[in-house]
């Protein structure tokens, strides 16, 4: 039997919340349950004591899941504050993908914790903060008998999707909306992250253009913004972030404006980007590193971001960068199909890598020829 009992506030902070979960999970594995006990975490390595076992799911995966013995787990799943799009995937993943015979929220507090949770199970149950031991041999018999379980996780069908790559409004490339579009579509692509260069523009323009004409292809209005040491990309922004602000500042303006946190070719020599250290420093900070572009140079910078964000456990993604029309989907992923941030960094956990590379210097030359006969923002 699997319970889940779920700490909206943090685990490893003294709050009656999170210390009722902690009394509560250890009551039921009392009772020989297994008692995986879910919760934000500021200092995970501080929670390793007991029968807990340490196991940060959005940086682990599906895993962490896995059964570890009898006694109660300690599933960190992100930050009490700021929240990320990786921990509230994680929670979605935990409550509709981990075999739970029953799940629970202890207390009353709010939060995004609590808001995931009830979003991602409606029929959760709401349990106090006294009496852990009765309310362990409660939930247990209920389990047992006429617990509702959370559904199990559906994936929608998969599409292919292309997470960076530039139109007209980006200044280094003349790929107007309707050829990006029509391009995409012969590809048969099902989602484009279009990723200008310190604006969302072209993404808002290509998502009217084809709800204008009925096209089926998702699009994320996106931005690659320049920061001082190294791009950024948000996906799903609302509006432009300035260029120019410290690497970290710019991380935490995309953040702030609810977007998805992408960093594109991070290790790659002939653009601007930031130093590891500080790369890792933010690393629960980001969403998703790309581990694969298509129009780079060397192959290795792609082999370099991938051994980085395999040790960091990034969640992995990959585009093309394409500058023109042909070179579109040298590198994306294959993933159940996302409308919003947290519908993406659930898919990110099922994506696969595809490639159809072309030529670098044959798409630098297309590039080239294009941007120097069409002026910058001509469609």
């Amino acid at each position: 039997m699997r319970i889940c009992v779920i700490a909206p506030t943090a685990l490893d902070r003294p709050d009656p919340a999170a210390t009722a979960a902690h009394a509560l999970a250890e009551a039921l594995a009392d009772l020989g349950v297994e008692a995986l006990l879910v919760g934000p975490a500021r200092h995970p390595d501080l929670l390793t004591e007991g029968r807990l076992t340490v196991r940060a799911l959005e940086r682990s995966g599906p895993a962490a899941l896995a059964p570890t013995g009898p006694g109660p787990r300690t599933v960190a799943v992100g930050l009490a504050r700021p929240r990320t799009w990786a921990a509230d995937a994680a929670l979605r993943r935990i409550l509709r993908g981990g075999g739970l015979d029953l799940a629970v929220l202890v207390g009353d507090e709010e939060g995004w914790v609590a808001a995931t949770a009830l979003a991602a199970a409606p029929t959760l149950e709401r349990v106090g903060t006294t009496a852990p031991k009765r309310t362990a041999k409660t939930m247990a018999e209920f389990a047992r008998g006429e617990a509702r379980a959370p559904s199990p996780l559906a994936p929608a069908d998969p599409i292919l999707a292309d997470f960076h790559l530039h139109s007209v409004h980006s200044h280094d490339c003349s790929t107007g909306i309707d050829e990006l579009c029509e391009r995409a579509l012969a590809l048969g692509l099902g989602a484009l992250c279009v990723t200008d260069h310190d604006t969302v523009a072209g993404g808002y323009a290509a998502r009217a253009h084809v709800e204008a004409h009925g096209i089926g292809l998702e699009i994320a209005p996106s931005s690659e913004v320049k920061s001082r040491t190294g791009e950024v990309i948000g996906i799903y922004l609302p509006e432009d972030v300035p260029p120019g602000l410290p690497f970290a500042d710019t991380v935490e303006a995309l953040r702030d404006l609810g977007a998805f946190v992408y960093v594109p070719h991070p290790f790659a020599g002939f653009h601007a980007i930031p130093d590891a250290a500080l790369l890792e420093r933010l690393a629960p900070l980001i969403d998703a590193l790309e581990v694969t572009n298509g129009r780079l140079a060397r192959e290795s910078f792609n082999d370099q971001a991938l051994a980085f964000a395999t040790r960091l456990g990034l969640p992995q993604g990959a585009g093309s960068d394409a500058h023109v029309a042909a070179g579109l989907f040298t590198a994306g992923l294959e993933l159940p199909a996302f409308h919003d941030p947290a519908s993406l960094a659930l898919a990110l956990g099922g994506a696969r890598v595809v490639r159809h590379p072309r030529s670098f210097l044959a798409l630098q030359a297309r590039k080239w020829l294009r941007t120097r006969r069409t002026p910058a923002h001509a469609e």
